[in-house]
């Protein structure tokens, strides 16, 4: 018998105490005597059916290196307790080690607050998740049944997932299909954010909820109030199978976003934005800001004589006739113009908003030292998608300038990339007005602002179709950026 009474597994992690948990399986607080450091443990008796499937998950489910994914730090095939309990035969125990967090499940969250969380962050939330589940299945680790005690949030409300491996053997998976119960989890678990309901059962300690009709899919908004058209949509197709990818899912979401946040006015902009794309000849950006300047003189005409309409005190005709063939006002427009000089980068990064913040971060520099044999280049991915919305590179202009023109050479053809240019280096992808894109076809490319755009910061964004390198694998990269005033 231990000296102490103190209880440790496996020699290194000595049990502190029990976690509630929905699990059929003990879960502990224990602290990791190597390392000095508190963690997650769950024990499962090796006599148990399940100890087999739920070694095997967990193993597989340890290669998830997401940093928004509560990570399984050791696989314990069999060890025994000891301390104060120790007996002849001693019970061995599967043993899985996760990283210890401090934070609320959404479930004791939504309990806690007594009020469901707002759709814009919920989407966004959810997004993470779905980012974070694009990962995953991009290893071919699913995790097969999502509940609101999967989510931890943590101080600052930062959002993790749990459960890989682990819920899926002990509890066993909702489905075997992994992508689209995934999808359809992802949809429930925007629906409980948006309602404080689980649909069709009740799961961790939250109520359910019931269609009033005989429909098989319960809609958020028809047992809560104030829940737009977009959010039903988007619920129903993750339940229906029309996503058949978490990509796609990852891309409604996006564009549920910005349908919640945008008011008309934005609507309309973006929409006389983005509708047509056009592509200007050399000389035709002068003869767009000569339509733009008679529009605007028109617009100042006709402005002044209501004016003078307004202000007349309701003369004669004949006053008013006078009025108008009376001498206009002079109007002045100044138009930006660009120099076609070359702006000067104070500052260049990676930016990598869906991932560990430091791709390459230390070769972002030979994107502008002038060598287009230097280059800064991404991780190699064993998918073309990244497993994320994209990486790329920050420029810092100091300050606010004019941007006409951005040259880019990249490392081979077939990258395919999207540029912003803006005075926030936090750039966000629902509601920032693109400054163009590249097609491909070369590795080159020169992309030309349909307008003047000024900005501090400009932001070269690899979108998720990187170009296969020589190695097999995926792998971006950008040889030299020119920015031109």
């Amino acid at each position: 018998m231990s000296s102490d009474g103190q209880r440790i597994f496996a020699g290194q992690y000595k049990l502190d105490v029990q976690i509630a948990s929905s699990l059929s399986s003990p879960m502990w607080r224990a602290m990791d005597l190597l390392l000095k450091r508190w963690v997650t443990l769950v024990l499962l008796p090796t006599s148990d059916l399940r100890s087999v499937k739920l070694l095997q998950e967990c193993q597989s489910a340890a290669a998830n290196d997401r940093r928004d994914v509560i990570a399984i730090l050791d696989v314990i095939s069999s060890g025994t307790i000891t301390g104060d309990s120790l007996t002849d035969s001693p019970e061995s125990y599967v043993g899985i080690v996760f990283e210890w967090l401090d934070g609320e499940s959404l479930d004791q969250l939504l309990i806690k607050r007594g009020e469901v969380i707002d759709v814009e962050i919920a989407l966004k939330q959810v997004g993470i998740i779905a980012n974070s589940l694009a990962y995953a299945h991009s290893l071919n680790i699913f995790h097969r049944r999502l509940r609101p005690h999967n989510l931890i949030f943590s101080e600052g409300q930062n959002v993790r997932l749990s459960g890989f491996g682990l819920d899926s053997a002990l509890m066993g998976p909702d489905s075997t299909n992994g992508v689209q119960q995934d999808i359809k989890g992802v949809g429930n678990l925007l629906f409980v954010m948006v309602t404080g309901m689980w649909p069709l059962s009740s799961v961790d300690s939250l109520p359910v909820a019931r269609s009033t009709s005989d429909a098989t899919i319960v809609l958020p908004s028809e047992v809560h109030g104030g829940i737009q058209n977009g959010i039903d949509q988007i619920y129903r197709r993750t339940q229906t199978g029309e996503f058949s990818s978490m990509r796609q899912l990852i891309d409604a979401l996006s564009v549920g976003e910005v349908e919640v946040v945008e008011n008309l006015q934005a609507r309309v902009t973006r929409f006389t934005a983005n509708s047509v794309t056009w592509h200007p000849e050399d000389g035709s950006t002068a003869s767009r800001f000569k339509v733009v300047a008679v529009a605007a003189l028109a617009v100042a005409i006709f402005g002044w004589i209501g004016w003078q309409l307004l202000t007349s005190n309701f003369k004669t005709s004949d006053s008013i006739v006078e009025s108008i063939n009376s001498p206009l006002p002079s109007v002045e427009i100044t138009i930006p113009v660009g120099t076609g000089e070359k702006a000067a980068i104070s500052g260049i990064s990676t930016y990598d908003p869906f991932g560990d913040d430091s791709e390459n971060a230390e070769l972002a520099q030979l994107a502008i030292d002038g060598d287009t044999k230097t280059a800064w280049t991404t991780v190699a991915y064993r998918k073309a998608d990244m497993g994320k919305s994209g990486v790329g590179l920050i420029l810092d202009l100091g300050a606010s300038t004019l941007v006409t023109k951005i040259d880019l050479e990249f490392i081979s053809a077939g990258h395919t990339a999207q540029i912003y240019v803006g005075d926030s280096p936090a750039l966000d992808f629902a509601t920032a007005a693109k400054f163009g894109q590249t097609d491909g076809s070369t590795n080159t490319a020169s992309v030309l602002a349909g307008e003047p755009t000024s900005g501090r910061y400009v932001v070269i964004w690899l979108t998720p179709d990187l170009p296969k390198a020589n190695s097999g694998k995926f792998q971006g990269g950008v040889a030299e950026i020119t920015v031109f005033r």
